[in-house]
């Protein structure tokens, strides 16, 4: 059997786990905007060391004994198709301070898991509907 691709975009914050917004870890607050607008999926990469052209979140830097420097950069990864992503993209224009904002296109591997998932429905683990609620949603705004 060939294998089989498909497309999808990602969008990728880099900021550091230092960055606010309101009283919350700015990286919370995306992930957070990603489930209330059904966003498929997201991950929260936390990096070892990382730099920027300047310096990000409050300016400060705590130092522990053990790790060193306690404002460790942090990737936000969303994917889904664009159309669905760009519903974030307002939200991070306005709140994501001290973040670079990168979206692009990928090719992902269809699975036997993928093919299998399908074929017996989709179930959402929000609701347990055997349709995904970001596609409920937009069905609802289509009507």
């Amino acid at each position: 059997m060939a294998l089989e691709f498909n497309k999808t975009s990602y969008l990728k914050i880099y900021t550091g786990e230092d960055v606010l917004f309101e009283d919350i870890p700015l990286y919370k607050a995306i992930l957070r905007e990603a489930r209330s607008l059904g966003l498929a999926g997201g991950t929260v990469i936390k990096g070892i060391e990382g730099y920027a052209s300047k310096v990000r979140g409050v300016g400060r830097a705590v130092s522990t004994f053990i790790s060193g420097n306690a404002n460790f950069p942090v990737i936000v990864e969303l994917v889904d198709k664009k159309e669905n992503l760009e519903k974030i993209l307002p939200f991070l224009e306005k709140n994501a301070t001290h973040a670079l904002v990168v979206i692009g296109e990928a090719d992902y591997l269809v699975t036997d898991f993928m093919r299998k998932s399908a074929d017996e429905g989709y179930k959402d683990i929000k609701n347990g509907s055997s349709q995904p609620s970001y596609l409920r949603k937009q069905q609802e705004q289509q009507q």
